[in-house]
């Protein structure tokens, strides 16, 4: 998961989607509690303003070919941990009892056949509170190469409020 990532590709194909560019960094690397990482998304026009700042937890599954991804929001101006992926050790001052965890919106990832990781969150149980949204829904699916992400946001009667309605981001990795 490690890396950079971009869906510049699909956002001049398709103008529904915003280009947007995605960054995944290792922290706390010596804490033996699971890989931990920070993740920065930003719109393109618009770099130094993250749009969403998350640590991902990942733990071992319930099974050998399964994983369990915790989200968790950062404490705090967020503002102050914009860029941090691009230091030698992102939110060092940072200890994980600080963070906020998003409750329901875990995603368990099962490693399928094409050795594709596939998840989601489980339906109704994340909440949310944007654009009058009263939970949302995360599919995922990751291989070596890219993450194809699709978020959305209902509101109490099932309708969509916001996220993408044709389909995923498709992120491709650009660098390490």
């Amino acid at each position: 998961m490690k890396g950079n990532y971009s869906n510049d590709a699909q956002a001049k194909a398709d103008p529904k989607f915003d280009s947007i560019v995605m960054h995944m960094r290792p922290i706390w690397v010596d804490r033996i509690d699971g890989l931990w990482l920070y993740v920065e998304q930003s719109l393109s026009a618009t770099l130094d303003k993250p749009y969403r700042q998350r640590v991902y937890q990942i733990v071992d599954g319930n099974n050998a070919n399964s994983v369990e991804v915790r989200i968790y929001e950062l404490p705090g101006d967020l503002s102050q941990y914009a860029g941090a992926w691009k230091k030698d050790q992102p939110l060092r001052q940072l200890m994980p009892d600080l963070l906020v965890p998003r409750a329901g919106c875990n995603v368990t990832l099962r490693l399928d056949d094409s050795r594709a990781w596939i998840g989601s969150t489980e339906p109704n149980q994340c909440s949310a509170s944007n654009d009058g949204a009263s939970y949302s829904m995360s599919s995922v699916t990751m291989t070596q190469k890219e993450i194809q992400s699709w978020d959305r946001s209902y509101d109490s009667k099932g309708n969509q409020v916001s996220g993408s309605t044709t389909g995923p981001y498709i992120f491709i990795k650009t660098s390490r």
